[in-house]
């Protein structure tokens, strides 16, 4: 019997090459991002929501289960 020879080597396909584990993010690169985007936006985070925002919230819900439609995915509005 005769052995066949190996055909050419290809590279991997592009679906292997999307299937291959990146490398984990670095977790110095992590901590300092976080804490960066802490430091610039905690102030704004815990600022409370203004009244009239809120009331424009609750009339918009109110509106909506007045009328049976449900929020849509795009605009919240269901509209």
């Amino acid at each position: 019997m005769k052995q066949r020879k190996e055909g050419p080597s290809f590279p991997d396909s592009p679906q292997k090459v999307l299937l291959r584990k990146t490398p984990k993010p670095d977790a110095a690169f992590d901590v300092w991002l976080q804490r960066g985007l802490h430091k610039m936006f905690d102030d704004v985070a815990s600022e409370p929501i203004p009244e009239e925002l809120l009331r424009l919230i609750e009339d918009d819900r109110k509106k909506l289960e007045g009328s049976g439609k449900q929020p849509t995915e795009d605009t919240g509005t269901g509209e």
